[in-house]
Order: structure tokens, then sequence, then C-alpha cells
């Protein structure tokens, strides 16, 4: 007797994009793996959203639509939305984002070829807030698959992924809890740490398999979201990576460089004209306590006279080098 096919729930966490909301789930619905089901959390937004949801959910059946009643914030409201599927898998969507339509079919015969894989991923195309494509995003890997040591030793340098749009192991994610008590930024390089830390490793596909939108923001909207995301940064190392490291008795010294690293590559971007004062002393402090070094302190000594935009394109530089040689890499 032949078993049911796996079911696989896509959540889509979204906060006042209703612009691209109906892009995102029709994606979705447009899949070739026909057992779906779409989840949308809505966390108060105030633009269109509910008369988007409404319409969605009277063109598709699949469509569970709920709106919170307050605003829980990203890691809150993503904690309430991956609980509600009771599927085999689940599918992480930012609400900008699009899932092209084999993006289930493969990454599923992925999970199942290795059941020790808590989540998998793939090459995804980026496009801009117009739906222009961009560049292609990969992961320079030799391996198909990772383990979890594996996986936690790459975790040092960054989130190893092309972008936040990952099919997880649904009951991965309820072991781990979700979210719950997690960073509202650097969440989902957090869960990363934390699934690798506890035994389970990633598949990743060279296709691509979804769009990944990258915003151009005058007005400096996400910038200002810096502090959050440094924070994020200094408790997935503090609170997940170092202790993970601790329990194996491995050396915690690539840690420190690269939360380092890290710390020098965002101090330019903590002295843009639109922080205050305030918010400049408060991301200097912060800065410190994610990479405290003599480099770092002199770097922060040369922005405050005027040489923040030098590092500014210093860094450019430096992230287009490294992208064209992922690229040669890819290719090879």
């Amino acid at each position: 007797m032949q078993s049911s096919p796996p079911t696989v729930a896509v959540c889509i966490p979204t906060y006042n994009q209703a612009q691209y909301l109906r892009l995102a789930v029709e994606s979705i619905c447009q899949q070739t793996y026909p057992n779906l089901e779409v989840w949308v959390s809505d966390d108060a937004s105030t633009d269109d959203t509910q008369d988007v949801m409404a319409q969605l959910c009277q063109q598709y059946q699949q469509v569970h639509y709920y709106r919170q009643p307050k605003n829980l914030g990203i890691a809150g409201n993503n904690s309430w939305l991956l609980r509600q599927p009771q599927t085999d898998y689940i599918i992480r969507l930012d609400s900008d984002d699009l899932l092209l339509p084999d993006y289930v079919t493969t990454l599923l015969a992925l999970l199942e070829k290795y059941p020790d894989a808590g989540y998998a991923h793939a090459a995804v195309q980026e496009i801009d807030q117009f739906g222009n494509q961009r560049g292609i995003r990969r992961v320079h890997r030799s391996h198909e698959y990772h383990d979890g040591d594996t996986a936690l030793k790459a975790s040092v340098t960054g989130y190893r992924v092309a972008a936040n749009i990952c099919m997880f192991r649904a009951p991965v994610l309820r072991e781990l809890n979700f979210y719950e008590g997690r960073p509202d930024f650097a969440e989902d390089y957090d869960l990363s740490v934390r699934i690798a830390d506890a035994g389970y490793g990633n598949v990743y596909s060279p296709k691509i398999l979804s769009c990944y939108r990258v915003w151009t923001d005058a007005q400096g909207t996400r910038p200002r979201r810096k502090g959050l995301e440094i924070r994020g940064l200094i408790r997935t190392f503090e609170e997940t990576m170092i202790p993970a490291f601790q329990r194996r008795g491995w050396n915690t010294q690539p840690i420190w460089r690269s939360r380092r690293s890290l710390a020098l590559n965002h101090a330019a971007s903590c002295y843009e004209p639109w922080f205050t004062s305030q918010e400049k002393a408060e991301l200097t402090r912060l800065l410190l306590e994610l990479g405290d070094c003599l480099e770092l302190r002199l770097r922060l000594q040369a922005i405050q006279l005027g040489l923040g935009p030098l590092f500014s394109q210093i860094h450019r530089i430096n992230l287009t080098m490294k992208g064209i040689v992922k690229g040669v890499l890819a290719r090879a």
C-alpha cells in the first residue's frame, strides 16, 4: 500500500506589504507540487492587507489568513505562524519574495533523500522593488549535503544560504520551539545555528528556485533598524554559537575573528546622516560589544572625522569582489 505524499505548508509573515502579497501567494498556488497549504499571518498591518487577503482566500481554498490583534514583531509573529500548520514540511516565505514553480518539488525530494537534513535551500534570483531581475545568488559548496558539525563550523562566517527562503522539516522546528524568545533580527541566522547545534544538517540545490527582493531605500528606513540587527548578531554569537562550540570543545577564536570583521563592516553604516547623536552613540556601544578591537576603535575615530564614505566604498568593493569570486567558483 502506497503511503500518502508528504504535506507541505508555506508560511508568509507579513506587515504592510499588500502590494507584493498577492504575487507571493499566487507563486505558491502555482507550484508543481499539489499537496500544499498557505498560511498568512498579518502582524497588524495598517495598509490594504486585509482586503487583498479576503480576495485571495475566496480565490484559493488552500489559503489560511489570520490578522494579529497587535503587532508581535518578527520573531513573535513567525513563532505563532509556524505553529499553525500540522504538516510534514514548512517553508517560510517573506511577503515580498516569490517561489518559482518547482521550488517545493525540488527541495522536498532533497529532504526525503537526506533524512538528517533539518532544512533545504537553493540558489535565488535577485529582483528589485519593481520586479526587475538583478544578479543570481548562489552558495559555493562542493557537497549537496552538509552534516550538523560541518554546518555549525561554516556558520561562523555568516548565514550560509543564498537568501532566507528555506524549506524546513517541521518536527525540527517544533523541537527547537521555532523562534520563541529569539532575536527579531538575525533570527534566521540564529535558527540555522540552533539547527546545526541540534545535530541536523542541511541540503542545497544549485537550481534557481525563488526570487528574493532587494530594496533601494533612499530614506534610510531599513538602515535605521541597524541597532536591532547588531543586537541580533550579538545574541546569536553569545547565546547560540559560542555555547555550541564550547560543548564540543572547539576553539572559539574563529568566532571572535568573525565578530570583529562584522563590527568593522557595519561601522560606516552606523554613522549615516539619518541617525541622531544619541543613536550613533548607542550603535557605537553595540559595535564595541560585537567585536571590540584596536582596528575598530581607530576606524570609528576615522569615520567620526568624515572618512565614513571611504570605508563604505571599500566594503562595497570587497563585497563585489567576493561576489565575482563566488560566481567563478560556482561555474567551475
